[in-house]
């Protein structure tokens, strides 16, 4: 078991190689502003599909632009509509509460 192994050739490196993160971003760092869209369009058809819902449903939209209140009266493939004539897509919610 004393073989000799033969000799590795290693190319030098001329500079300094700088591949290690400098920072450190943990879970409360990072701020999700992705959308999950399965999520969301739970939620709208649960909405959409309670008993209390017949006409109109008062929510709470959080989008990528701001918070709203908003009563909804419908909903096509890509939007909702509420009662004051807003056309909000669905691609722009992050979350939906129903009050």
């Amino acid at each position: 078991m004393d073989k000799k192994l033969p000799n590795i050739y290693a190319n030098p490196i001329p500079k300094k190689v700088c591949n290690v993160q400098e920072y450190y971003y943990g879970p409360s760092d990072i701020r999700s502003t992705s959308v999950d869209e399965k999520d969301v369009r739970q939620k709208i058809d649960e909405i959409f599909r309670s008993r209390s819902f017949v006409y109109k449903s008062q929510v709470s939209i959080i989008t990528s632009v701001g918070s709203m209140e908003r009563v909804l009266v419908g909903k096509n493939q890509n939007s909702l509509l509420t009662m004051e004539g807003d056309v909000i897509p669905i691609s722009s919610i992050i979350d939906i509460q129903k009050k």
